[in-house]
């Protein structure tokens, strides 16, 4: 069904365990990156990744720019409106960040109060859900050249909320304090994004996933990269 020689990838390349580049070789790797390459092997072609920002992602992908995005790309309302999404095979808990040398805000207490600043980067999933579960504290969406860790860090805002894919990479630092959300706040589920109205591409890819499932390829590569808990069956 491939007509091209190429499979071009969508990516976000910096969500360790996910897929993010090697400080020695410059090459993907993680468990996305791993399944990308056995998706572009089965179907007989060479990957392309085509790296992106988790702001620019959906909208790269619904312009056609890659024929699907493999990275820690989170479902939600808003992004299943301008993308087609295969069936979920990760999730994981929403986190919330807070300098470690900070007491104002002790991750989720008492982060929902007057005076309060919390950061969500534009277009992340954190910030739709923070969006409907904040009342009384300040919603501040970070946009890029600026960053959600220089903003808690110069004190411009109390607390970051993001996903569970790109807290990750928050919690490798030592200044930071990274807690994972209550039980109430539903779970981010993960999928790989496509450009809408291919249907046949999205059963190619759900049979994908399903067969790596089966054979337990999926669950190994988990295993390798720390995220055998996080699987969706």
């Amino acid at each position: 069904m491939w007509a091209r020689r190429e499979l071009h990838v969508c990516t976000v390349p910096d969500l360790p365990s996910v897929s993010s580049r090697n400080a020695r070789n410059g090459e993907l790797e993680g468990l996305d990156a791993e399944m990308a390459r056995a998706l572009a092997a089965r179907l007989n072609v060479r990957p392309v990744f085509m790296p992106t920002t988790p702001d620019a992602v959906v909208g790269m992908t619904e312009r056609g720019g890659c024929d699907v995005a493999i990275g820690g790309i989170g479902i939600s309302p808003a992004r299943a409106a301008r993308v087609a999404f295969t069936k979920p095979y990760l999730s994981g808990p929403l986190a919330a960040v807070t300098q470690r040398s900070s007491g104002r805000v002790q991750g989720w207490a008492g982060m929902d109060r007057p005076g309060v600043v919390v950061a969500v980067a534009v277009g992340n999933v954190a910030e739709e859900v923070m969006r409907q579960q904040l009342r009384s504290a300040e919603l501040f969406v970070i946009s890029p050249p600026l960053n959600a860790e220089q903003e808690i860090g110069a004190g411009r805002a109390d607390v970051f909320v993001t996903d569970h894919a790109d807290s990750r990479r928050l919690r490798e630092d030592d200044m930071l304090r990274v807690a994972d959300a209550p039980r109430n706040v539903a779970d981010t589920l993960y999928a790989y994004a496509v450009p809408r109205g291919n249907n046949a591409w999205l059963a190619e890819l759900n049979a994908f996933l399903a067969a790596r499932k089966t054979d337990g390829s999926l669950a190994r590569a988990a295993t390798r990269w720390n995220l055998r808990d996080r699987l969706v069956n």
